[in-house]
Order: C-alpha cells, then structure tokens, then sequence
C-alpha cells in the first residue's frame, strides 16, 4: 500500500503489537502468532485502509485484532497495556525511531523497524533496556516511504545542468558550492586494491561508508552519464569536490565465480584526490575489520542525551533520537559536549 503508515504491537500474555500490511492480513496472522491470550493492534493514517482493516478482520473471526486510526509515529497510546506492549513491528521505511515507539514498549520488549540510513533500508530489531534500544539483528530489505508527521524529504541539489542530482540521505544538506565547476574538470582515479568474485555482498560497506564518513551523500544520474560512471553512486562531498565509489569489471569468465570486479573510486575537484583517498581507505579498513564481522553495534538513545552519556561509535543525530554505530576497527577521538557530529579516525588512516 504505498504511503501506509502502519504501528503494531503484540500483547496478552507475553504479546503485543506491531505493523500491519493492508487489509489486516498480516494483523490475522500475527494474531495466530500470539495465540488466544495475546492481541494485536494495528494503526494506519489511511481511513480506506483501516475500514476495511476493520471488516476483514471481522470477518477472519480471530477477535483478536484493533485496527486504529492515526499516524503511527504516535503508537497506539489508547491501547498500550499495563507494562507496555511486548513488541511493535513497524511496516513503513522509518528515517527515525519515534519515541513512542520506546515509550510504549514494555522492558525488554522489540521493536522491529525498517530503518533507512544513509538511504539504505535494513530491518532491525530493537530491544528497550530503559531508555535505550539495543540492535539485536540485521536484515537487509526494502519498504515503502511514511507519509505522517515524522515523514522526511531528502534534500536534494542538482548539478551539471540537471545531469547528477545529490541526495541527502541523512537528513541535512551539505555545501555544494564550486561542484559544477569541479565537474567540468579533470577526473581522478584511485583504485581501493579491493577485487571480488562473482556474485558478491558489500550491503555491510553501504551502511559502514553512510555512517563513517564526513559528507557523505548519494549521486543520481542517467544511464550512460560520463560524468558519474554508476547510476546510483555513495559518495562525499566537502571544500568544492566530490568522491564517489564504483566497480567494475576487469576480467569475464563462463561462470559468475570467473568474473571479477574492483572497487575503485572517482574524484572530482582540487581537493578530489584527498577525498579519494579517505574514500578508499573507509573501503580498505571495512574488507579488513568489517567484511567478516557482520552489522555493528547499535544503540538508540533519546534526542538530547548528553555526549558524555553515549558510548564510544559513531553518531548519528535525528530529530527524535541519537543512533550510536560501533564499527569494529574504529579508532575514536573523546567527543566534547557541544560537538554533534563524530570524530573519526579509520584504522590504518
């Protein structure tokens, strides 16, 4: 259902609610999930779709399953429990952690949220220890946009006559003055030396490079661009140039094992080379530390926590929350109290 908002929880007898898919089905199913003592409750900001959420519903028989009308970035306040719910599923791409959806949690309870970082969507599952949410599972996956009053707009800039459009996936837009201008000149290469076979997963790269690195955006332009060489382009930007990473193949073979590819990075502008470098080197440090190793630590605190509460990681600062990543590899300098943004330092830098 494009645009849905959905909340829901699971409860009863160690249950509570969670996110539903249209028309109450996955309500129903959750519902059987829960078993006789448990109950589900499910918001959506569609009237349509919670109407006929309603009548299915009734017509299923279970009786074990509310359907709300509201935005789900409010929860279901009405409906929470003694306790807490003892979990919300969220069915949207959410760019934040509402605090509702903690609040209304009972301790120990999970939040499994499609959570958009940097533009790349993956499906966590969040445990409340107090006012903390701790990641206890990744997954990758995609999900439709929120439409209610937590919605966000990704600042955009275009550049090159409209040919290459910068997407600010994290929520503020950077400086992009002297781009055009760095566009038309000379582009660098650098190669990471990373090279891979066949069929080949760096999901844990796009989330590392989105939460590691200053400046960090994401490139859009046509098939064919000379400009920027992938359709859809991690990049950083800062003092007037741009690095963005690519692969490509270097060698064929029969069989997909046979084919290889090596990440490389491109650069434009005078300070190209050096973001280059930093680029390739949060490549480097991420197939020598991180490759192996799997999703980071996440913790989720609430907006407003002083610096000197959080743990050591790199920071991530939404409206609503402050997301603490703990890359392994991850050389960090102390963060004072007025600083919002992370210090980091790649090991081997």
């Amino acid at each position: 259902m494009p645009g849905k908002r959905a909340c829901t929880v699971l409860r009863g007898d160690r249950r509570s609610d969670a996110a539903v898919l249209p028309d109450g089905y996955n309500a129903e199913l959750l519902a059987h999930v829960v078993g006789d003592r448990g109950r589900v409750v499910t918001v959506d900001i569609d009237p349509y779709v919670v109407h006929r959420t309603q009548r299915l519903c009734a017509e299923a028989g279970s009786g074990r399953v509310t359907a709300v009308l509201g935005d789900g970035a409010l929860g279901a306040p009405a409906h929470v429990p003694t306790g807490g719910f003892d979990g919300v599923i969220i069915t949207h791409t959410a760019t934040d952690i509402a605090p509702a959806w903690r609040e209304q949690l009972a301790e120990g309870g999970r939040l499994v949220v499609p959570l958009d970082v940097g533009g790349y969507t993956r499906s966590i599952t969040l445990v409340r220890r107090g006012d903390v949410l701790r990641a206890e599972h990744w997954t990758y996956c995609g999900f439709v946009r929120d439409r209610g009053a937590a919605a966000r707009n990704v600042p955009t800039t275009t550049l090159a006559d409209g040919e290459v459009t910068v997407r600010w996936e994290l929520g503020a837009a950077g400086d992009t003055s002297g781009l055009d201008k760095a566009l038309r000149g000379t582009r660098h290469e650098l190669s990471t030396g990373l090279v891979v076979a066949g069929q080949f997963n760096f999901e844990t790269l796009q989330v590392f490079a989105s939460t590691t690195l200053p400046g960090f955006c994401r490139l859009s332009v046509p098939s064919g661009s000379e400009l920027v060489v992938q359709e859809d382009a991690a990049a950083i930007v800062a003092d007037g140039s741009l690095a963005y990473l690519t692969h490509v193949q270097i060698s064929d073979g029969p069989e997909p094992a046979d084919r290889h590819s090596e990440f490389r990075i491109h650069a434009y502008g005078r300070s190209g080379p050096e973001l280059a470098v930093r680029f390739a080197t949060c490549v480097r440090t991420w197939d020598r530390e991180v490759r192996e190793s799997g999703y980071p630590s996440l913790s989720v605190h609430p907006a407003g926590t002083p610096a000197d509460r959080l743990p050591p990681g790199d920071l991530i600062d939404t409206p609503a929350c402050r997301m603490v990543f703990g890359w392994p590899g991850q050389v960090r300098a102390p963060r004072p109290e007025h600083e919002s943004d992370t210090v980091k330092v790649a090991a081997g830098a």
